[in-house]
C-alpha cells in the first residue's frame, strides 16, 4: 500500500489513544510524514475537531495533499497542512486558540532513509546532504570545513559514538587529499576506523549525529517544548515519540521540570513566585511506552522508539 510504503507510523494506536481527550479539540501533529498519525487522529475526532500538521519536507506535504484531498476539500476542513518546522506551532496555536494536544514523532521518516536522495542512508550512495529543507549548510559542507575538534564533539554529543575521536581524525586526514562528496565516502572512512562487527551500529550513530547537527534537531525540540505550554488547554496532552537517548532525555527532563513545584527565587515577588511554583504538567507515563514484539517484527525501525506523555493541569 502506497501510504504504508511512505512511512509506517510508530506506536500509532497507543499515541492517538493517549492524545485524544476532546473529540472537538484542536490537535497539532508536528511531524506529519506520510500522515499515518494524522489519519488516526482524524478518525477519532468529531466534525468540530481539527488537526494542524507540520512538515519541513515538501514531498511529505504533497503526499498528504493527495492522501487527504477529500478531507482538505471539506468546508471548513478538519485538516490544515503547513510546510514548516514544528517550531511554527506556537505562533499558529496563538491564532487558533487553546489546543487539545500535541504529537511529535521525532527522527527521520522511512521514505527519507530509503531514498537515494538526501544522503540520510549509509546503505545507498548519494550526495552528502542530510537537510530536511533545501537551504542552509549540507553535511558535505560540514564534513569538509569543520575542525577535528568540532567533528569529534558532534559525533560524541549527538551520537554518543565511542570512536568519535578516531573517526574525526580520519575525516580530516582524508579530506586533505580529496573532499568528501558522497555517503559512501563517509562510510568508507568509518569502515577504516572500527572493527567490522561494530560497523553497522557505528554507521547509524555517525549518520544520525551529523543529521542532527545539520538540522539543529535537539535545539528545535527544546525550543518548541519551551514555548508550547501556554497554548495547551487544561487536560490537553503532549505525546512525544523519540528514537535515541538525547531526544528522550530532553522530553523526560522537560516533563519532570514542569510537573514538580519550583522553589521560590525572589521573596519580594510573592504573587509571581506562587504562580511559578504551581506544577503545569502531570506525567501520564511514569515509564516510557515501547513498541510490542509484533510491531518491532513488522517495522524493525520502531525498536528504538520510546513514547512519553504528559497532561496539562
Amino acid at each position: 500500500m502506497k501510504d504504508k510504503n511512505y512511512h509506517l507510523p510508530v506506536l500509532k494506536e497507543e499515541a492517538v489513544s493517549f492524545l485524544i481527550n476532546d473529540p472537538d479539540g484542536i490537535y497539532i501533529d508536528g511531524t506529519l510524514g506520510g500522515g499515518g498519525h494524522t489519519s488516526a487522529i482524524l478518525e477519532r475526532i468529531g466534525n468540530k475537531g481539527c488537526v494542524i500538521a507540520f512538515d519541513k519536507d515538501p514531498d511529505a506535504i504533497e503526499h498528504c495533499r493527495e492522501r487527504f484531498a477529500k478531507e482538505l476539500s471539506q468546508v471548513p476542513p478538519r485538516l490544515q497542512l503547513y510546510n514548516e518546522s514544528y517550531l511554527e506551532a506556537c505562533s499558529i496555536a496563538e491564532r487558533y486558540g487553546k489546543i487539545a494536544g500535541l504529537l511529535l514523532d521525532l527522527g527521520v521518516s522511512s521514505k527519507q532513509i530509503d531514498s537515494e536522495l538526501g544522503g540520510f542512508s549509509y546503505r545507498m550512495s548519494s550526495e552528502l546532504d542530510m537537510r530536511f529543507i533545501p537551504e542552509g549548510k549540507t553535511a558535505k559542507d560540514l564534513l569538509n570545513s569543520a575542525t577535528q575538534e568540532e567533528l569529534e564533539r558532534i559525533l560524541w554529543q549527538y551520537g554518543e559514538e565511542p570512536f568519535s575521536r578516531k573517526i574525526a581524525r580520519r575525516i580530516v586526514e582524508v579530506r586533505r587529499g580529496k573532499a568528501l562528496s558522497t555517503t559512501f565516502d563517509l562510510r568508507e572512512i568509518v569502515s577504516q576506523c572500527v572493527p567490522h562487527s561494530l560497523l553497522t551500529d557505528t554507521l547509524s550513530r555517525v549518520f544520525q549525529s551529523i543529521r542532527i547537527a545539520i538540522n539543529n534537531e535537539l535545539q528545535e525540540l527544546e525550543n518548541l517544548l519551551d514555548c508550547i505550554l501556554p497554548f495547551i488547554a487544561k487536560n490537553g496532552r503532549i505525546v512525544v515519540i523519540s528514537y535515541h537517548s538525547l531526544e528522550d532525555r530532553i522530553v523526560k527532563n522537560f516533563f519532570k521540570e514542569h510537573s514538580a513545584p519550583k522553589a521560590h527565587v525572589n521573596k519580594y515577588k510573592i504573587e509571581d513566585n506562587l504562580a511559578s511554583n504551581v506544577p503545569k504538567l502531570k506525567i501520564i507515563t511514569k515509564l516510557p511506552i515501547l513498541p510490542n514484539n509484533e510491531e518491532i517484527h513488522n517495522n524493525p525501525r520502531s525498536r528504538s522508539a520510546k513514547m512519553r506523555v504528559a497532561e496539562m493541569i
